[in-house]
């Protein structure tokens, strides 16, 4: 009985922790995606127009299939909030900030301040037990975020001008509503699917009517389409459903206090990504940061005990 105890824990552990690396590979992919796209001539309310039509129209089906009227039996209220918390508010913001502070400031606000909040909360309100092990872990990772992103803020902050801080406000106050978001998901015992579609569905309801009112058809008809069609493949399907639903997952199988370390990698996964897409090679600091952050989420995931357990397992 124990053993298979053992093994169901194990079994969701992996499930878990390969739904973490999924996420934090597709957020990075499509943060990628999303500066080649405006660096092509799209805007901040393009990408989440993209994201939010793609991203709707492939979770439509799915959100029929389960109940409409009853949003997948999810219900209005906590779809709504999940939604605001979650979806096109939070794009918004987190995106938005990029128009007032530089890249660095961004890497290092938002993933610090998603990993503090949440585990904080998940202790406090979900009741998540919080080890020395997995507190020292998450330490670590946020000191690896840190050096990660040190250079690039040493190196923005004069160019930032005065407004930076408006950004700075916008990339906190996005990491909170995604916070909060982790918490409510963990807290209702939702499925990551079902979740995800109604999301989707209902961002794509507020924000399509809402950017065509702001910008226009006309402006629309002059973006590129390629382009555009592309960042709706990724924003969307990459983004807004692959990523969301493996988040989602993580969150179920893990806990909070596990699961958001994931995103706080999204820095460090990023720095790889960007040696074979832009040939960007990384600064000493941020060798060592990626370091740190790949030797914290190991320790809080538990996968040096395992490993000691199994070296003496092999000496018996």
């Amino acid at each position: 009985m124990v053993q298979a105890v053992e093994a169901e824990r194990a079994r969701r552990a992996r499930w878990g922790f390969l739904s973490g690396a999924t996420m934090a590979l597709g957020a990075s992919l499509s943060f990628a995606a999303a500066r080649a796209g405006i660096l092509g001539g799209l805007g901040v309310a393009d990408l989440i127009f993209a994201r939010f039509l793609v991203a709707g129209a492939i979770m439509l089906p799915l959100l029929v299939r389960w109940g409409l009227p009853t949003l997948a039996g999810i219900g209005l209220r906590r779809a709504v909030i999940l939604t605001a918390l979650g979806g096109a508010p939070f794009a918004l913001l987190q995106t938005g900030g990029y128009g007032f502070a530089p890249l660095a400031h961004g890497a290092v606000i938002a993933p610090s301040t998603v990993t503090i909040v949440s585990t904080i909360g998940a202790a406090l309100f979900l009741r998540e037990r919080l080890g020395p092990t997995h507190l020292a872990g998450a330490a670590i990772v946020l000191l690896g975020i840190g050096l990660i992103g040190w250079d690039g803020i040493a190196q923005s902050t004069a160019k930032s001008g005065e407004r930076a801080w408006v950004g700075d406000l916008l990339f906190f106050a996005s990491s909170l509503l995604w916070a909060g978001f982790t918490l409510l998901l963990r807290h209702w015992r939702l499925s990551a699917l079902r979740a995800t579609a109604v999301v989707a569905v209902l961002s794509m309801v507020v924000s399509t009517p809402v950017y065509l009112l702001w910008v226009g058809t006309g402006h629309l008809m002059t973006l590129p389409l390629g382009t555009l069609a592309f960042q709706g493949l990724v924003q969307g399907g990459l983004q807004g459903v692959i990523t969301m639903v493996a988040y989602s997952q993580a969150v179920v199988l893990l806990g909070v206090s596990r699961a958001v370390l994931f995103p706080a990698i999204v820095p460090a996964v990023s720095v790889l990504v960007g040696i074979p897409i832009v040939g960007e090679i990384p600064a000493p600091l941020q060798i060592a940061g990626l370091v740190l952050v790949t030797t914290g989420l190991l320790i809080t995931i538990g996968m040096f005990g395992r490993l000691r357990y199994w070296l003496r397992a092999r000496k018996r």
